[in-house]
């Protein structure tokens, strides 16, 4: 419960209620294809995009699966009251500066999530559109929806100021 009240800070219940819907869809529509291809269930994206299947179903299916787990990463990246991570401290001096750098790059990118993993105990920062490498190359663990559905009705064209709310909630302590 803590999760949704979390996204409450920044987003409204009727968007909440919308990002779940979407989230619900993309599962019914990745079940599908699971129960028509029995080699599909509990693979990671990492071993789908080895399997030989046709290239456009196989597309389909890995950009279903990510879409599923950057959108269950964003809502687990949020708390009321988001804790200290001393890899943050470490490697960007503060909280603050490590937010900073995080909106100078969801500014930058205009569809997709922005994304945060550790590199060798370094938090990396990179924004990715639904076609990207995250959940192949690293394993995310934080995420913040940066797609115009995701914040429009809020917030209309002011995407600087969901993305400043939306960082507020930010859970950094999930990266120690």
């Amino acid at each position: 419960m803590e999760k949704i009240e979390s996204l409450n800070g920044f987003l409204s219940e009727e968007n909440i209620k919308r990002h779940f819907e979407y989230l619900r869809d993309l599962r019914l529509k990745l079940s599908i294809h699971e129960k028509s291809e029995p080699g599909l269930l509990g693979k990671s994206i990492s071993n789908i995009s080895r399997m030989p299947l046709m290239a456009d179903y196989r597309e389909e299916v890995l950009r279903l699966k990510w879409l599923i787990l950057a959108h269950e990463l964003f809502f687990n990246s949020f708390s009321l009251s988001p804790g200290l991570s001393k890899v943050i401290n470490t490697c960007y001096s503060s909280r603050e500066r490590f937010v900073y750098e995080m909106f100078l790059e969801a500014m930058k990118t205009e569809q997709g999530f922005l994304f945060v993993y550790i590199d060798k105990s370094v938090p990396r920062i990179v924004s990715e559109s639904t076609r990207g490498y995250a959940f192949i190359k690293y394993e995310p663990v934080l995420a913040i929806d940066l797609c115009e559905h995701s914040y429009f009705s809020d917030y209309g064209f002011s995407k600087d100021r969901y993305i400043r709310n939306a960082l507020m909630y930010l859970d950094t302590g999930r990266l120690n």
